[in-house]
């Protein structure tokens, strides 16, 4: 695939990209939603284990949390340039339903969204609500 146009801070300048590994250890550690009336995630970890980026979610519910469970996490950099993590991608395949959550980070502060995909025939057309969440 040919490209045709590239964002001014990703263009290499005759300099090869880094290798494209991200380290994502500047996200590490537990997140907690700041909305405490949320009806989706209510706290996230951030580690490594085993040499893998790994995402580990509880979205709200009544009267525990509901443990999503831990799934292998993406890092991505802010350009080619960066090697350093500030944002990360995660799939929850539910078997009827797939969650991806995609977050960044800006100020200190983890900004989420949350896309969900119905696997089920007779549901109709995939829907992207942000902040959504299945449990």
């Amino acid at each position: 695939m040919e490209v045709s146009s590239v964002r001014l801070e990703d263009r290499l300048a005759g300099e090869s990209p880094g290798g494209g590994q991200v380290d994502p250890s500047p996200m590490f550690g537990t997140w907690h939603n700041t909305d405490k009336k949320t009806g989706g995630i209510v706290r996230m970890a951030l580690a490594e284990r085993n040499g893998t980026f790994t995402l580990h979610a509880w979205a709200a519910g009544s009267p525990d949390l509901h443990d999503w469970g831990e799934v292998a996490a993406t890092a991505h950099a802010a350009n080619v340039h960066s090697g350093e993590g500030m944002a990360f991608s995660a799939v929850y395949d539910f078997g009827f339903v797939e969650s991806i959550l995609a977050a960044y980070t800006k100020s200190g502060i983890l900004v989420l969204d949350t896309f969900t995909r119905s696997r089920a025939a007779a549901a109709g057309p995939t829907s992207f609500p942000a902040g959504s969440s299945t449990g």
